[in-house]
């Protein structure tokens, strides 16, 4: 080590440093975990001997913590320029909403309504259509005169039924969903 060097930090001015809580009980945990390894008896069976230790890695957390003065880090213990040193510092904290059961119930049952909702007014349009496409045809067929049989009158019934059917369903998907979506808060 260069003593030029060893000096020239000796000289830098001194500015005070506060370390955030998370810091200081992460260096606290560094202590009491550095300590259970020298202590046990499987590290002393390792006869090792480095240039530094254990010891003085313990010893250079202790000092740390011993010089820092511990604060509570409310807005009024700073100065502005310091409060903004601090937030500067401050680790971006992502944070992932969980839902709720009953939120995940709403939910599901919005998105099973409008889906039912959605498949039951193209099923409503295609029984329409095929009951106007089997009245056309029942028309045409009443033109042949004795040999008419009322086949299509009666899928011209059929599909009139799906489609009162499928809009039966329709209303009540739409009522389900409006009942799921009216407990909640508009944001």
């Amino acid at each position: 080590m260069n003593l030029r060097n060893l000096e020239a930090i000796n000289e830098l001015p001194f500015e005070k440093v506060m370390l955030n809580p998370n810091q200081r009980r992460r260096l606290e945990a560094i202590d009491r975990w550095l300590r259970e390894i020298r202590d046990s008896e499987e590290f002393r069976q390792l006869e090792y001997y480095p240039d530094v230790t254990l010891g003085d890695a313990i010893q250079a957390v202790d000092e740390l913590l011993q010089s820092h003065d511990y604060c509570d880090y409310n807005r009024a213990n700073f100065t502005d320029d310091q409060w903004l040193k601090y937030l500067e510092q401050k680790p971006v904290l992502h944070i992932r909403r969980v839902k709720t059961w009953p939120e995940k119930i709403n939910s599901f049952l919005l998105d099973a309504a409008s889906e039912v909702a959605l498949l039951s007014l193209v099923t409503t349009s295609f029984m329409v259509v095929g009951a106007i496409f089997c009245h056309g045809v029942d028309r045409i067929e009443q033109s042949r005169g004795e040999q008419y049989q009322p086949t299509w009158v009666n899928n011209a019934k059929i599909s009139e039924g799906g489609a009162i059917a499928s809009i039966a369903v329709f209303l009540g998907a739409s009522l389900t969903g409006a009942c799921a979506a009216g407990g909640k808060q508009d944001d």
